[in-house]
């Protein structure tokens, strides 16, 4: 136990060392990092393809993208790091957000359609863009590599030699946890100076960075909880406009630098006329969305045709039309729509975990299986194509192809019970003793359905003797 304890302080002390500090180019302190831009920048790119699939893929219109973009590469120019790359993605979802990853900004389709004036969107940008100069997303996973450390080295020291694991996997993991992470409230106040800061250096009035607070806020007013998640780590209103308007006035914004209005209203409202009047159309998607998690699929099925009256050329409406089919028992048709999804969009792994179920359960494992390997392709951080994948294998005797990616499954989710119990059984009948019997336990610790409960109950009694014999 010593020893260990040792070797994990021995470790920790390393990583501090080999990091060392590095200079905050917004402070100009020295700050402590155990990530360098290059590895930052990695994670960033690790992490484009999950947010994809999170928010329910791209929006795609690449003259509004340029558009976009070119506001977003302005700013950049403007800011601490210009040198760093950065890439500006649409994501079409009603939900309203927009956020930063290293090398990546985002913006969603329901946030744009909101916004009234380019220089709200510069605002929002020059902040998600302040993150990034601050190096705030390398801060905050330093603090959670090092606290998960000290709790590796707490729980050796406590003799809980579990704890160990984690030290391996944690660098591993800063990918996922990149897109879980939120900002402190003075790293918010920060990216606020510095957003009004870089919108004012690129030519659009700052004062906007106030109207978009406003914004914000009546955004709230208007659909609770739609902004739920975004203001719950951001500091009040009121101080987040007293932030803005202070660094107005010490750097003499107002003004200075500001090219035409400032504003481009009019600008910003031609380009947005077509995203607009998607937004519109998604509105019986949403609907449908919601009666699909309620397992109302007929009416499901209804809300997707509605939104399929209205435009058919959103991949999302296919699917919903799919997931409710495939709920029904229609699989041909669910089949159809799905390939219908994926005419729109070749990239929507949604449709292709939808196509692969029907597949499946058509008796087409094989075409299955090669759906959810291009899941598994397109958004390797997520576990339910891992999930499908590895039970469409293990349906087919494929036990030890199977095991792979429910490994991956049961690693993200621990408390899973069912997932540990297949790859139990996967173990099992390959003659993996020792791994079947830890499976075993873990699915019986996690929760069990009565007839699996028995069936575990019995195999670890027999793995047990069988271990104890070999020994």
């Amino acid at each position: 136990m010593k020893r260990r304890r040792i070797a994990i302080l021995c470790l920790l002390v390393a990583l501090v060392g080999a990091a060392g500090c590095r200079i905050n180019p917004v402070t100009g302190q020295n700050q402590l990092m155990l990530f360098g831009e290059d590895e930052e920048i990695a994670l960033g790119h690790q992490c484009h393809p999950n947010v994809i699939y999170m928010y329910d893929g791209e929006y795609y219109d690449p003259d509004l993208n340029s558009y976009l973009g070119s506001i977003v590469t302005r700013l950049h120019e403007c800011s601490h790091r210009p040198y760093l790359p950065v890439e500006f993605t649409m994501l079409n979802t009603s939900i309203i957000n927009a956020f930063a990853l290293p090398a990546h900004v985002y913006a969603t389709r329901g946030f744009l359609a909101r916004l009234e004036n380019e220089a709200q969107f510069a605002a929002v940008m020059g902040h998600e863009l302040g993150h990034v100069s601050a190096g705030h997303t390398a801060k905050r996973l330093t603090n959670n590599v090092l606290v998960s450390l000290g709790f590796t080295l707490v729980g050796s020291a406590a003799g809980e030699s579990a704890q160990a694991a984690r030290l391996a996997t944690t660098a591993g993991q800063a990918g996922i946890t990149l897109l879980g992470l939120s900002y402190s409230r003075e790293q918010e106040r920060q990216a606020d100076r510095l957003g009004a800061y870089y919108m004012a250096l690129a030519g659009w009035d700052p004062a906007q960075a106030v109207g978009m607070q406003e914004l914000l806020h009546s955004f709230n007013e208007r659909e609770p909880s739609a902004l739920d998640n975004y203001l719950s780590t951001h500091p009040p209103k009121d101080d987040r406009i007293r932030e803005i308007r202070a660094v107005i006035q010490e750097k003499s914004l107002s003004g200075r630098y500001m090219q035409g209005d400032g504003v481009y209203a009019g600008r910003w409202n031609r380009r947005l006329r077509r995203l607009r009047a998607v937004d519109e159309a998604f509105k019986p998607y949403d609907r449908g969305m919601k009666l699909l998690r309620e397992r109302k699929c007929d009416q499901a099925l209804g809300a997707a045709r509605e939104a399929l009256a209205i435009r058919n050329d959103q991949a999302q409406f296919f699917r919903l039309e799919g997931d409710a089919l495939l709920g029904l028992g229609r699989l041909e048709k669910a089949r159809e729509a799905y390939r219908a999804a994926l005419d729109c969009d070749n990239r929507y792994a949604p449709a292709k975990l939808g196509l692969g179920r029907a597949l499946e359960e058509s008796g087409d494992r094989a075409a299955a299986e090669r759906q959810f390997e291009e899941v598994v392709h397109d958004w390797p951080g997520g576990p339910q194509g891992y999930l499908e994948l590895g039970l469409v294998r293990m349906r087919q005797g494929e036990y030890a192809e199977a095991i792979p990616a429910l490994s991956k499954v049961a690693q993200a989710a621990p408390a899973a019970g069912p997932v540990h119990y297949d790859l139990a059984l996967c173990y099992d009948r390959i003659g993996q003793a020792a791994l079947a019997y830890e499976s075993y336990e873990r699915a019986l610790g996690a929760g069990i359905g009565a007839e699996e409960r028995l069936r575990a109950a019995l195999r670890v009694e027999a793995l047990k003797a069988e271990l104890r014999f070999s020994e």
